[in-house]
């Protein structure tokens, strides 16, 4: 039976929408409210993380674990889950171990950042309106930096141990803080320096760049694990939780049931049978004596052996099969009459092994007899009436 293309070409659409609204799907959305190194929006630091590692310096991303065996600098910028007891104690042992700090903060990651703060020993001292901050002393030795916009954060509380940097309406919006004589925690209380959006704004990018000349360097780490990307949300099962993951099972579950509809095999089709092999009287009667023989009906067999016989010849002489023994064997030996006494011999034993129980011994002699008279008629013209 010839197959239609039809559901070969439905499925081949099908996968083809599919993957355009998985593509569609898995395209990150301009979200301007993203905090995240990987995002493009005005408050990401996607600008500063591309930019640093242009400058040839080792920057990475912290997801999955919160792990800071591999970092001397850590950024933790806007950050959106609180930090754990752990957490915080991985922090104070990268700083008091050398290393620095740099966290940014505004409204929005207040919350989070408060407690980080507290382990610092800064202290906020109230909200900023935005605008404009300048250096409160000069702490770029090159002095690039003369102003850096603010969106409007927090004041930090200007008592020791810490040192003002910045200050916008006289109140103090960036500070570093030495920590038990080993590195330091700088805090930027406005999210809109280090920003995608005011990165390129002022003297912000040569601000960030002081702060970076000031920590001891080596490898920088952009916290990611306090945006959310947790364990539970990193590596392949961020993938296929995700779009990619749903347009797979889509794609999965049309091939399916594109082959339960389609009715087609897996794997290769089993060879055709030859149809036009039709069993043969012989194969026939093989078949039907062994049955007979299983049920000790034997005579049957001589029976099928005589009906045979009176078909083979009459399909040779063109006597109807159908006449009577007798009848049968005058009709033949009107132009046979050679092989009438043979023939009328055949049907007579067959007749009566059929009326008895005969012996395989019996059987297959009449067998032979039968099947050699039959040959004889091979070679003999057919008549037909």
């Amino acid at each position: 039976m010839r197959r239609t293309l039809q559901p070969l070409a439905v499925l081949l659409v099908a996968l083809v929408v599919v993957a355009a609204l998985a593509v569609a799907i898995a395209l990150p959305p301009s979200d301007n409210g993203d905090p995240s190194s990987r995002s493009a929006g005005k408050l990401g630091t996607l600008a500063l993380y591309t930019w640093l590692g242009r400058l040839g310096l080792s920057v990475s991303r912290l997801s999955g674990t919160f792990d800071l065996g591999a970092t001397d600098v850590l950024v933790d910028y806007d950050p959106s889950v609180h930090f754990s007891a752990a957490e915080l104690d991985s922090v104070m042992r990268l700083v008091r171990g050398g290393g620095d700090l740099v966290l940014v903060f505004d409204a929005r990651s207040i919350d989070a950042a408060l407690p980080l703060l507290q382990r610092i020993g800064a202290q906020v001292a109230g909200t900023l309106p935005p605008g404009t901050a300048t250096p409160a002393q000069p702490f770029d030795p090159a002095d690039r930096v003369h102003t850096v916009p603010a969106s409007g954060g927090f004041a930090l509380l200007e008592q020791t141990p810490l040192v003002s940097l910045l200050r916008s309406g006289g109140r103090t919006v960036a500070g570093g803080v030495r920590v038990g004589g080993g590195g330091r925690a700088w805090l930027v209380a406005d999210s809109a320096p280090l920003s995608n959006d005011g990165l390129r704004h002022g003297d912000s990018a040569f601000f960030v760049l002081s702060l970076l000349e000031r920590a001891r360097g080596g490898r920088i780490a952009f916290d990611e694990f306090h945006h959310g990307e947790g364990a539970t949300s990193g590596g392949a099962a961020s993938i296929f939780a995700g779009p990619v993951g749903g347009a797979a099972l889509l794609v999965t579950g049309l091939v399916v049931v594109f082959l339960a509809v389609n009715g087609r095999r897996v794997g290769r089709p089993v060879a055709a049978g030859d149809e036009a092999t039709v069993p043969s009287a012989a194969t026939y009667i093989d078949a039907m004596g062994e049955l007979f023989a299983r049920s000790r009906q034997r005579g049957a067999i001589a029976q099928r052996y005589a009906d045979e016989l009176r078909r083979r010849v009459g399909a040779a002489t063109g006597v109807d099969p159908a006449l009577a023994d007798a009848a049968f064997i005058q009709a033949v030996a009107t132009n046979h009459p050679e092989r009438a006494d043979t023939l009328q011999a055949l049907l007579a034993r067959a007749r009566a092994l059929a009326t008895g129980r005969p012996d395989e011994a019996a059987l297959l002699r009449l067998a032979r007899d039968v099947d050699a008279f039959e040959r004889s008629w091979a070679a003999t013209p057919q008549w037909r009436p």
